[in-house]
């Protein structure tokens, strides 16, 4: 008995870790690709991209990030993901000074939304997407 018990835990365990891994794969593929900004919310104030000229944000393969502002060079850094956790996490690097930012990440359909610390780097991770210190991004899948 205690090692049918045995085996069904140790079962139970590859199929979880199993599952795990095709949700952080699925989120990996959803993610590449560029991302235009639609919009930002600071403080419950909404702040609508202007149009086109927003700038946006590549997700690229090997965990590769590229930020485009228009008028500025491209900034280079990596991201990682945890699609494990709830919320789903992502982290934000930059490559000039390995600056990190903590954020959040959800699929809306073609939209992307993220939620960070209104403090930046310095800020904790949200915890979900509301407060008076969370800053959301919108992000609207560009299409090529």
């Amino acid at each position: 008995m205690v090692q049918n018990i045995s085996v069904f835990l140790i079962f139970a365990a590859m199929a979880s870790a199993a599952r795990c891994a095709v949700a952080a794969d699925t989120d990996e593929k959803m993610l590449q690709g560029e991302w235009e900004l639609v919009s930002l919310e600071v403080q419950g104030k909404t702040l609508p991209a202007p149009g086109g000229k927003g700038g946006s944000i590549v997700f690229a393969k090997g965990e590769k990030l590229i930020w485009k502002d228009p008028g500025k060079p491209e900034k280079i850094g990596k991201y990682k993901i945890d699609a494990h956790r709830e919320p789903k996490q992502i982290d934000l690097i930059t490559s000039k000074d390995g600056e990190t930012v903590q954020g959040i990440y959800a699929f809306d359909d073609d939209k992307l939304k993220m939620a960070f610390s209104a403090k930046g780097p310095k800020g904790q991770r949200p915890s979900d997407f509301k407060g008076e210190n969370v800053m959301i991004v919108i992000w609207k899948r560009r299409k090529s």
